[in-house]
Order: C-alpha cells, then structure tokens, then sequence
C-alpha cells in the first residue's frame, strides 16, 4: 500500500514538472508578450548576481561592461540547464513510477540517456521505451529552440544598438539633452517631425524585445563606454522640454515619442522586479543644476525662432513634472544594469 502511494505521488509531480517545463519554454522562447516564469527569473538572478560579483564596485564603466557581456550566455546557460534538468527529473520520477526500471538510480540514468539522445540505455518495458522516444524528442526541441531564440536576442539586441550609435556618433559618449538638442539643431531636424517618429519606432522596438525579455536589458551597448539607457533618457528628456516649452500643435509627434518611451522604460523596469512608482509625485520641480540647464535650453529655443510659451516659470513646472514620470524607472534600469548614475547627465527632480 505504501508503495503504491509512493508510485501514484512521484507520478503526480513527474508529470506536474513536465507541464511546467512546456509552460515555461513556451513562456520564455515563443509567447510575444511578457509572462513572469520561475526559470527565466531564476536563470535572470544567477546571471546578474555573477556579473554583480565579478564587476565590483568602484570599476570602471569600461570594465564593468566587459563583464556584463556575459550576462545573455550566462542566462542561457543556467536556461537550458534547468530545463534539461527539470526534465530529466520528472522522467525519472515517472520511470520509476510505472515501473519502467526498478530503482531510482537506474530511471535516473535511463531519463539522461534518452534526453541527451546518447542512447547508451533504455528501460526494458515497451512502456518504458516510448517514453524514452518522447523525451529525445524533448531533448531535441531543446536544442532546436536554444538555436532559433538564440539569433533573436542577438538582433533585437543589434537593431536597439543603431539609433545609440547614431547618436553617440554626433554627441559623444555621453548623450544627454543639450547634445541630443545641438545635434538636432547642427542637422536641421530640431523642428522636424520625422526626427521624433524615428526616435518613437526605435522605442517601440525597444518596446517589444527587452519588456517580453528583461536580460536583454542587462546587455551592454556594442560602443564603449555607453549604453541605451543613456539615450533613453536624453530622448525623454528632450521630448518633455519640448512638450513643456511649446504650443501643443508643434509638439505633437514629440508628445508621441515620448508617450511611448515612458511606457516602455516602466515596463523594462517592472520586469527587473522594480518597485519603481507609477505615478508622478505631484508638484515635482528640478533642482539647482537642472533649473539652470532648463533656462539655458528654453533660451536656444527661443534662439531657434520657435514659438515658445511665454511662461518660463510654468515651463520649467510642467519639465519637472514631466520628469518624475520616468525619472524613477531610469535611475532602477540604470542600478540593475550596473550602469553608474552619474553617466545618465540626469540631476534629481525633487519635491518642494
């Protein structure tokens, strides 16, 4: 009797760790929208606790994004590794369940030699060996999907990189929104529609890789030294100056972009388990430092021959109120992913 409740449980939990083996690497490797999974969070914490260890603390940010280059294999690893051995485990337990081999030592190297698709032993029983057929061919859809997800995060990961190296390009390593607004300028584009659309596409595709795969945020830029949460926020930045500091009707692709990119770097920051707010404080203002850059900025503006409201004061209101939308999630993407504040060119809204 208590043998048969023995077989009947680990038959239960064999199979209930099938069912979240195939709920988790449809999760992680083909839904097209974001669903929590204990593997990727798992694989996702091991990675970045390695890479927090590795990178230390007073390095460089050169340094430091030599190391965070091994965040996606690392999460790959650690994926893949668990998959295969919560598979293997749940075979074993149903092996030994059915009775397909007569102790748990001999079902736990007969569920290896079929995952692995090695071969080198096979239960006896007829039961035993369409089991084993099945779990290579679990093996295998494994494999299959490590090569097809793999070259995704790799592209998503390149397509991101074009827009932060046109404007590294024109700006320098350390974009912020002065550089971002005389780039605009020095090209033509400071008015332009077309400018802020290009800057809203590339957050939506932001949008659509790392919100359903946070580690991809973890992953460094190609160009030295910075890194797209940089250009994020120099595009937020630019984009609330200008909805703060313009009439409506000139603003409107601007106030589209930057829409877009509030939601996309709340979303990233809420998949890195963030506790960031939602909401914007009320009555935010800027500090010091930023009160002076906002004066300076409404004055280019005002250079440029654009119509401005007359306000500044209010401006400057509506900019710090515009910030504290973001401000929050930023600053978290930016100590998750090990990048050092002070390389965002970002000071602190505060409240009064």
């Amino acid at each position: 009797m208590m043998d048969s409740a023995l077989r009947v449980s680990s038959m239960a939990i064999g199979l209930l760790g099938l069912v979240l083996y195939f709920q988790s690497i449809v999760r992680v490797t083909l839904l097209n929208r974001r669903e929590r999974d204990f593997v990727e969070r798992g694989a996702r914490f091991g990675a970045m606790t390695i890479i927090h260890g590795l990178a230390g603390s007073g390095r460089s940010y050169q340094y430091v994004q030599r190391i965070q280059a091994w965040a996606l294999p690392l999460f790959i690893f650690f994926s893949v590794t668990t998959w295969f051995l919560l598979v293997q485990f749940s075979f074993t337990l149903v092996l030994w369940a059915l009775r397909a081999e007569p102790s748990w030592v001999r079902a736990f190297i007969s569920s290896g030699s079929a995952l692995s698709t090695l071969g080198f032993r096979t239960p006896s029983t007829l039961l035993g060996e369409y089991l084993a057929i099945f779990e290579a061919a679990v093996g295998l859809a494994i494999v299959i999907l490590l090569f097809t997800f793999v070259p995704g995060y790799q592209a998503a990961i390149q397509v991101r990189e074009r827009k932060v190296g046109w404007l590294c390009a024109r700006t320098g390593r350390h974009p912020n929104v002065v550089s971002l607004l005389e780039a605009l300028k020095n090209s033509g584009q400071l008015n332009d529609p077309e400018a802020w659309e290009d800057w809203e596409t590339w957050f939506r595709g932001v949008h659509e890789t790392h919100s359903i795969a946070p580690i991809l945020a973890c992953v460094p830029s190609i160009y030295r030294g910075t890194t797209w949460v940089v250009v994020s926020a120099a595009v937020l930045d630019a984009t609330s100056l200008l909805v703060a500091a313009l009439d409506h009707k000139q603003t409107n692709a601007a106030r589209i972009c930057r829409e877009t990119g509030v939601t996309t770097v709340r979303l990233i920051a809420s998949g890195l388990h963030g506790d960031v707010p939602i909401e914007s404080p009320a009555n935010s203002h800027l500090d010091a430092n930023m009160n002076a850059a906002f004066d300076q900025l409404y004055d280019q503006l005002l250079e440029q021959g654009l119509l401005l409201k007359a306000n500044k004061d209010e401006c400057r209101k509506t900019f710090g109120n515009l910030r504290s939308e973001y401000e929050a999630s930023i600053r978290y993407i930016a100590k998750s992913t090990l990048m050092p504040i002070e390389e965002l060119g970002m000071p602190h809204s505060a409240a009064p």
